[in-house]
């Protein structure tokens, strides 16, 4: 259906347009979600819409500036960007620069920001991935080259954001690198034993934390402890209950009230639902729809691997990231503690999100 509508429209167009849609939706969305807790805190409604608004031409410039970069020369200096990344997650281990909100360390502070340097370190890591695949293709087949040495390269970045900790991107990054390694062409059987691996270890560390078991647990049966633990996830209940088919309108929400925690943040998407109704989450599904469209369009055209690796590890990233925010705020999913893209209040997520997706056009213009 999207194809018949789109298909006489260059894909850049869409891509582009698709992406300034949805973050003036996120500007909207924020300052409706936020403003009554802004002027409670902060004496100042639109203390939060000002924030986001500069991370967003900040995210503008970031992706000007990656969609003009020579991504040959960032294939060819893929290593230093994989020591960059880990330098730079790394950061989070120094009390003097680390800020810990919580009970996790996951931010750093340099001149009075915060930034979450996983934002930028995840994509770096899937550089290195990509150009590694590229190396690697005549024996992506073995085992020990196509499923090991992915996750062996991994490693260190997951341990350092087991050690924050980061349950939430730690899953997002191994389950990206797993659907890389199926794009590379594994075989089959190794594709199993390797989800059955992971699955395995993701099961082991929730079992480990008190903190993922209680998540778990109100996941399961949130109104076991509807005070506490199933708290967040209740609240987000009544607000899709609230807003029915078509919501009970931008900036009326009741759960913004204090009653649901986040709400500008990871569970922006209740918001949505309670404030534009059903029809207003399908109308946020559909524009992250076109999205996608026309990133797979763009990686269809690709005439390398390495693009087609990394502009898939991008698209691959996003997607699960919307999927993820989406159904823990529905109850499919334990909380993760990961925004929706280009919408949740955050400014690394947003200005790093706009500089990874820049770097799609970039990789675009290898084709030519």
């Amino acid at each position: 259906m999207l194809d018949n509508l789109l298909k006489n429209f260059d894909p850049r167009i869409i891509f582009i347009f698709s992406i300034l849609i949805l973050s003036a939706f996120g500007l909207v969305m924020v300052f409706s979600s936020s403003s009554v807790f802004a002027m409670e805190n902060h004496a100042d409604a639109y203390f939060y819409l000002k924030k986001q608004a500069i991370y967003l031409v900040l995210g503008l410039i970031a992706f000007s500036v990656s969609s003009n970069l020579n991504t040959f020369n960032i294939e060819k200096n893929y290593k230093f960007y994989y020591f960059m990344g880990f330098l730079i997650l790394f950061l989070v281990l120094i009390p003097a620069l680390s800020k810990t909100a919580g009970g996790a360390s996951r931010w750093i502070n340099i001149s009075g920001f915060s930034i979450q340097p996983i934002e930028i370190s995840k994509y770096l890591l899937l550089i290195f991935i990509s150009k590694h695949l590229v190396i690697k293709k005549d024996k992506i087949k073995i085992f020990k080259v196509g499923i090991l040495s992915p996750f062996i390269i991994s490693l260190p970045y997951v341990l350092l954001l087991l050690y924050q900790p980061d349950f939430g991107n730690t899953v997002l990054l191994l389950s990206t690198i797993f659907l890389m390694i199926i794009i590379a062409g594994a075989k089959l059987k190794h594709i199993v034993i390797s989800f059955l691996l992971l699955s395995s270890s993701f099961i082991f560390l929730i079992f480990a934390a008190p903190y993922r078991m209680k998540r778990l647990m109100a996941f399961l049966n949130p109104y076991e402890d509807p005070h506490g633990t199933g708290y967040q996830i209740i609240q987000s209940f009544v607000s899709f209950a609230n807003g029915q088919f078509f919501g009970v309108g931008l900036g009326n929400s009741s759960q913004k009230l204090f009653f649901l925690p986040q709400g500008h943040n990871d569970f922006i998407f209740s918001i949505i639902a309670e404030e534009l109704g059903f029809a207003g989450c399908l109308f946020t599904i559909f524009l992250f729809l076109i999205l996608f469209y026309s990133i797979l369009k763009i990686l269809k055209r690709s005439k390398d691997l390495f693009s087609k690796y990394l502009i898939s590890a991008i698209l691959i990233i996003t997607t699960i990231q919307v999927i993820i925010n989406i159904s823990v705020s529905v109850g499919l999913m334990p909380t993760k503690g990961v925004p929706l893209p280009l919408i949740s209040y955050g400014g690394s997520s947003l200005v790093f999100t706009l500089g990874s997706l820049g770097l799609i056009l970039g990789l675009d213009k290898r084709r030519k």
